[in-house]
């Protein structure tokens, strides 16, 4: 056997194993929607959306390739870093006094807070445009949690670099991105639940939604992954329907994937090249960059 099979079969490994997981989700959402909406909408739902779907699945084997090796080495260096410098809290006496599940809920929620507050400067106008991308499906699904820019991804470290320096276990900081990603799923399937008195709790398909919505007040709300308790607590929620109006963003993104990764950089590049136009007389504004 050449020497290089192995490393590559180690190296391919894991996509194999994401890819039978997205799959398997796959079938259950579908199965979901077709219990719910029926045959006929359902099948009519998905083949409207397959356009948008063969972009994030582009999206997604770049990120699987690319992206996510190099977050995870980031991550491990700057897990390193906070273990090695001591810069996180000495909290290893109180997670072992508290126990697993206690722990396990304390990482899920505060990951939930930082993320909360992280999607909200995702929201401001410098990094909307790489933001955008995510929000630019027209056509919901469960799926479009895949719709990412890499420089949008890189933002989604802070929440386990937070959680790293609060001193919680390795193992409760990957459980917490293990729950509020597949959760993550969840609320952006094209299902118009509100999860009742569940809702006062946690986020919901409907909720999330809202947060996709078009030129409507619902866009700049629902910032939560989980907890729809944050988005109460600090005046963002906004939930008074399913949320059956249009999806996506004002703004032109290109074509294909390839316009998606380009958009940011054309805005970004468009606003800084505007500055140096000294004959337009008043300085650029950087809310032309268009948060949501």
């Amino acid at each position: 056997m050449p020497p290089w099979i192995e490393p590559v079969r180690a190296a391919l490994e894991p996509i194999g194993h994401t890819v039978g997981v997205l799959l398997v989700l796959a079938f259950v959402f579908f199965a979901l929607a077709y219990l719910v909406k029926g045959p006929d909408k359902a099948l009519a739902d998905a083949r409207a959306a397959a356009g948008e779907t063969r972009i994030n699945m582009i999206l997604s084997a770049f990120d699987q390739l690319l992206v996510s090796p190099l977050v995870a080495l980031l991550l491990a260096a700057a897990a390193g870093a906070i273990q090695s410098r001591g810069l996180h809290l000495p909290t290893a006496s109180l997670w072992a006094k508290l126990g697993e599940w206690p722990t396990l809920f304390i990482a899920v929620f505060l990951g939930d807070f930082t993320g909360y507050w992280r999607h909200r400067l995702q929201h401001t106008p410098w990094l909307w445009p790489a933001h955008a991308i995510h929000h630019s499906d027209t056509k919901l699904t469960w799926f479009s949690l895949e719709r990412m820019h890499p420089i949008d991804r890189l933002g989604t470290m802070l929440d386990i670099v937070v959680l790293t320096a609060l001193g919680l276990p390795v193992w409760a900081v990957a459980a917490n991105s293990f729950v509020r990603h597949y959760y993550g799923y969840f609320i952006h399937t094209d299902l118009p639940w509100t999860l009742g008195k569940f809702g006062l709790v946690f986020n919901s398909p409907a909720m999330h939604r809202w947060h996709h919505a078009r030129d409507i007040e619902g866009s700049g709300a629902n910032f939560a992954t989980l907890f729809s308790i944050f988005d109460r607590a600090f005046g963002t929620y906004y939930q008074p329907g399913p949320g059956d109006g249009p999806l996506g963003v004002r703004e032109d993104m290109g074509k294909g994937a390839l316009g998606q990764y380009l958009y940011p950089f054309r805005e970004w590049g468009r606003y800084f090249g505007d500055r140096l136009i000294i004959s337009r007389g008043v300085p650029n504004d950087p809310a032309k960059l268009d948060p949501r």
